[in-house]
């Protein structure tokens, strides 16, 4: 049971996060909704997705370095994510690779797929390496999804948490994103296929020389 659960809950991230974060095609497309480049954009975004210390530190981050980000809402979103003991409830832990934080995709896409949600294209080079992935929505899927799922209250977390990662972090690539994770030791000094740490006493020392208050 719990498996099948683990399941589900990977297929709903990676197509909440293929729907929200893909670039919408011309007005006038009769088959596909939106397009989303590379594995290492979604391996990225699932990783901000289930970890929600590390998200926060990433957005107090981009504070300190933004002078037009409202500071207010950075604290109140950080507040709420602990007071909600998000760190707790809503992790849902990744494996370090070679390449950081890392989870296959291809069962989730696989059955995205089969049920008509998603088609699927890439290259392959000279040597059989596939590259320039493209995950093509279908209209069908954005119609269910804007029909269905958006109505589902336990689902709605989902929508809400990838909107505020876009709105904050879709401006960065994939290897980008990547990038900015290695800052952090917990992410970057373990070993092959350890969890990655949290780093909930980092978050909580940050958050209270930046606002002079404690989180929960």
């Amino acid at each position: 049971m719990e498996e099948e659960l683990r399941k589900f809950r990977d297929r709903l991230r990676v197509i909440i996060i293929l729907y929200t974060f893909c670039e919408l095609m011309e007005e006038g497309a009769e088959s596909h909704y939106g397009v989303f480049r590379t594995e290492i954009k979604i391996q990225a975004l699932n990783f901000l997705l289930r970890n929600p210390d590390f998200l926060s530190l990433e957005l107090i981050d981009l504070m300190d370095n933004d002078q037009s980000i409202d500071r207010d809402e950075i604290r109140t979103t950080i507040e709420t994510i602990y007071q909600n003991k998000e760190p707790e409830f809503r992790v849902e832990e990744m494996e370090k690779f070679f390449y950081g934080a890392y989870e296959s995709v291809d069962d989730s896409i696989a059955f995205l797929i089969s049920v008509g949600f998603v088609q699927y294209d890439s290259k392959k080079n000279t040597e059989g390496n596939t590259y320039d992935r493209k995950y093509f929505i279908t209209q069908t899927c954005a119609e269910r999804i804007e029909n269905h799922l958006k109505s589902i209250p336990a689902v709605k977390w989902y929508f809400d948490r990838c909107e505020l990662i876009k709105k904050y972090f879709n401006q960065f690539s994939g290897s980008q994103l990547k990038s900015r994770q290695y800052r952090y030791s917990e992410y970057r000094d373990i070993s092959y296929k350890s969890h990655i740490q949290n780093i909930n006493d980092k978050v909580k020392a940050a958050f209270n020389e930046r606002f002079k208050r404690q989180l929960v």
